[in-house]
């Protein structure tokens, strides 16, 4: 997040920031959101390319993280100069957000969303969640706001652990001081997750995976030692078989005396051809 650490920092000592107060609390709000333990976007542009980046037409299509950085700046950051489509929120949030905080996140997001476009709702027929932050009507907004207001009143925005079951959030209607309760939507505990936003299966695929790669080293050992064997049996039939030649050479000078060392080799290679080739083990059938 960088020097960014409230509204007031969208400013700085050369440009002021083209933003209205409620746009620079969205987008502070999304930058917290999306944030990862370093205060970075990186995790969230890497999820963006996995998801949509081989979509055609899609805005995070052909993208590579660095030029995706470049685009998300323009909306979510210190120099951002509007904030991003409500659609591209949405899309953010699926794959940047765990489960467990996804519909908070989403509700403070279409609350502070539909104050900057002067509506009740983000956009026409939204019926998700909606909930406005204790902090909307505060002139100066501070990044330990955003998060005191998710520990106090909703699942913490980046500690990934809900603080409640999945009751009902604050939501906010016309974004006045008169607040009832509205449910936050959530979806059936049936439904199919992905391993990160389950811990349960998550530590089932670390253990499988810790299994699988403890089984394949003791195997890699196996052939390792195996190899070894065959290398010093290698070494000692090669060694054994030079001995062997350099008593024969030697026989066939005394034998002969006129041929010359070549011709006793060339003799020796003739002689021990078949018997090599014989040995040579018969090639596999190539089977599809």
């Amino acid at each position: 997040m960088g020097r960014l650490s409230s509204t007031a920092a969208f400013d700085t000592d050369k440009k002021d920031s083209p933003l209205t107060l409620d746009e620079r609390k969205l987008v502070l709000f999304l930058l917290v959101s999306f944030a990862d333990d370093r205060g970075s976007l990186a995790e969230t542009r890497r999820r963006l390319i996995e998801a949509y980046g081989s979509r055609e037409g899609h805005w995070c299509a052909g993208k590579t993280e660095d030029s995706l950085l470049h685009l998300l700046a323009k909306s979510i950051g210190q120099g951002a100069t509007s904030p991003p489509p409500w659609e591209r929120i949405v899309e953010i949030v699926d794959v940047a957000v765990p489960l467990a905080r996804r519909g908070a996140v989403l509700g403070r997001a279409a609350a502070l969303f539909a104050r900057t476009v002067g509506r009740d709702r983000p956009v026409c027929g939204y019926e998700g969640p909606l909930s406005a932050p204790a902090w909307l009507e505060e002139p100066v907004v501070t990044i330990e706001m955003i998060l005191a207001d998710g520990e106090d009143g909703a699942p913490g925005f980046r500690e990934g652990v809900p603080r409640g079951s999945g009751g009902p959030s604050d939501a906010a209607e016309g974004f006045d001081d008169q607040r009832r309760e509205r449910p936050v939507e959530v979806r059936p505990a049936d439904a199919r997750r992905h391993p990160i936003d389950d811990p349960v299966a998550l530590r089932k695929v670390l253990l499988a995976t810790a299994k699988t790669a403890s089984e394949l080293a003791d195997r890699v050992e196996v052939l390792n030692a195996d190899l070894r064997s065959e290398q010093v049996a290698n070494w000692r039939g090669r060694s054994e078989n030079q001995r062997l030649r350099s008593l024969l050479e030697q026989s066939l000078r005394e034998k002969c005396p006129r041929a010359s060392i070549d011709t006793i080799r060339q003799l020796i290679n003739e002689q021990l051809r078949p018997a090599v080739v014989s040995d040579l083990p018969s090639p596999r059938p190539l089977r599809g």
